[in-house]
């Protein structure tokens, strides 16, 4: 009999469907990471918009489904806490992304680069939104980063992002988020 994933495993193998699931805007993925319910989930996205619900998210990756590819993200974990029912995700990284057509699905003359580069996070409970004991994000807050070379204010050089290294604190170093378990998903997708 196999054992139970810890409580962070649980976590992480959520964070790590998260972001796959941005690749190539894999949709049925993508909800089995949130909770269910209007009233459960609550996204502040990295478009500047809320977003409330599994289905208002779904409704947007379709929209982008139309318009634009996206590929693998490269993300790093900075923290995982886990509190009792509660737990929280801290990560940050880059996802190539292309606008490929106009809103009404046409294509467009040429691919048009798009990258993201990001720092996010995410807040876990353990309930599915339908009161069932199981790991769910509830809440993902999502953000631009300023340029890698870019020296916070009250800060030095010494604390950009390409001095410290991605996922790094003073503290701790991050770990770069491991897709190898989907490769068979990533493989399919290519094809």
């Amino acid at each position: 009999m196999a054992a139970q994933a810890s409580d962070e495993e649980q976590i992480l193998r959520l964070h790590r469907d998260w972001y796959f699931s941005n690749f190539r805007i894999n949709i049925p993925l993508m909800r089995t990471v949130f909770a269910t319910g209007d009233e459960s989930f609550l996204m502040f996205n990295l478009n500047d918009h809320p977003y409330f619900g599994v289905d208002d998210l779904a409704n947007l990756w379709s929209f982008y489904a139309r318009t634009d590819e996206w590929g693998l993200c490269e993300d790093y974990v900075m923290r995982v806490d886990v509190c009792g029912d509660m737990a929280y995700v801290v990560s940050e990284g880059s996802f190539p992304a292309w606008r490929v057509r106009d809103d009404e699905g046409n294509d467009l003359p040429e691919r048009i680069d798009r990258p993201a580069y990001y720092r996010s996070t995410e807040v876990y409970k353990r309930d599915d939104g339908a009161g069932t004991p199981e790991w769910r994000m509830w809440h993902f807050h999502c953000s631009t980063r300023p340029p890698d070379d870019e020296a916070p204010p009250a800060k030095t050089r010494d604390d950009a992002a390409d001095r410290r290294g991605l996922g790094n604190t003073p503290y701790s170093r991050g770990t770069r988020t491991d897709y190898s378990e989907y490769s068979e998903l990533a493989d399919a997708a290519g094809s």
